[in-house]
């Protein structure tokens, strides 16, 4: 509800689907295509950037974030954890940073299959995006719905870190996979704030 009336308060018709959490571009009546229709047919008006197919996504993080993590850890960042949903900042980030040192642990974290974390796709959900590249990754490091809303109420309740519940995934999924790693320097991506989402978390 609150993206809904953020968007209609910025002056945007919001045309509401039948799409769970991640839209499927498979499905000619959900949100991906819809918005592919509406640019086909009125190519003058609209422009669809697509962040599942673009390669632009994960050039903006080759460009931007990578070197913004460099810069600030100094060179001394050891791990990046990164949740998958288009795969975008992983790829990017991930690319870069293996460029400056491949020694660098990249870990891509994913939720259960069944999940209701909005913004992150399963295994078997990743099939939508063309940038998805496993073979890029160290890591793959599967997070419940459990943990990762656990770790998002702690983030807020405890530090007070206003995280959504992707950002939970993230940081569960970085416990779990360096749980045995005694020191280093770990940067996790968190991609969205609870405001977004105050409505959903209280049902």
């Amino acid at each position: 509800d609150e993206k809904k009336n953020i968007l209609r308060f910025l002056g945007a018709e919001v045309i509401e689907v039948a799409d769970t959490l991640c839209p499927d571009p498979n499905e000619p009546g959900g949100a991906i295509g819809i918005a592919k229709s509406t640019v086909k047919n009125l190519p003058t008006k609209f422009y669809m950037p697509n962040q599942y197919e673009n390669e632009a996504n994960i050039q903006a993080h080759y460009l931007t974030t990578g070197p913004e993590i460099w810069e600030q850890t100094k060179g001394q960042i050891t791990h990046f954890v990164a949740g998958l949903g288009t795969c975008g900042t992983i790829g990017g980030t991930g690319k870069f940073l293996k460029e400056k040192n491949k020694n660098i642990k990249i870990i891509a974290v994913h939720p259960q299959e069944n999940h209701d974390i909005p913004g992150v796709r399963s295994i078997k959900q990743l099939h939508v995006t063309k940038l998805f590249k496993p073979e890029l990754y160290d890591a793959l490091v599967e997070v419940s719905n459990k943990e990762a809303y656990d770790i998002c109420l702690r983030l807020n309740r405890e530090e007070s870190i206003f995280a959504g519940p992707s950002s939970g995934m993230v940081l569960a999924g970085a416990l779990k996979a360096l749980k045995d790693v005694k020191e280093g320097c770990v940067v996790c991506i968190f991609p969205d704030n609870v405001f977004k989402y105050t409505s959903f978390l209280a049902k």
